[in-house]
């Protein structure tokens, strides 16, 4: 089952709060918990181990570079859909995964799990929705981000297995 929970403008330009201490528009790392829904960290609240009755330090989370160091740091240039990222698990918190090995590690070491998490490949991409929420993410991996061309026999080869 797929969720999308209401997050305001999905603008290119999303306008982040630090949930500890209520900075708004800091520049440098922003931290998405992976975990709790629409949960966001200073890179400082963030190194803190900063929590609260809903996050603990033990929820997975996603670094994200905030939209202006990502413009500063690529001068406005538009980047190819095939750029590396980086992704975390949001069930074991597994960090430095390309889209297409969080789909791989998804698949074979989480496949039973039905936890609600937020999607990390979702909140990092620049206009992506950051508060999609999924309990079937391996399956939303394979819909929207699966990298690389597919076919339609192996498209639906996966759904029969």
């Amino acid at each position: 089952m797929f969720r999308l929970r209401p997050s305001g403008s999905r603008r290119l330009y999303v306008r982040v709060s630090c949930d500890s201490c209520l900075k708004s528009n800091f520049r440098g790392r922003r931290y998405k918990c992976l975990i709790c829904y629409d949960y966001d960290l200073c890179a400082t609240c963030y190194e803190e181990g900063a929590t609260t009755t809903r996050h603990s330090t033990d929820h997975p989370m996603q670094c994200i570079l905030t939209q202006s160091d990502f413009e500063l740091y690529y001068g406005g240039e538009v980047l190819p859909a095939d750029q590396p990222q980086s992704f975390t698990c949001p069930y074991c918190k597994r960090m430095g995964l390309s889209d297409s090995a969080l789909l791989e590690h998804v698949s074979a070491e989480h496949t039973d799990t039905g936890l609600e998490v937020v999607c990390p490949v979702c909140a990092a991409l620049p206009g992506g929705e950051p508060n999609f929420v999924t309990d079937d993410f391996a399956r939303h991996l394979s819909l929207e981000h699966r990298s690389g061309s597919r076919d339609l026999i192996s498209f639906l080869i996966s759904f029969s297995k």
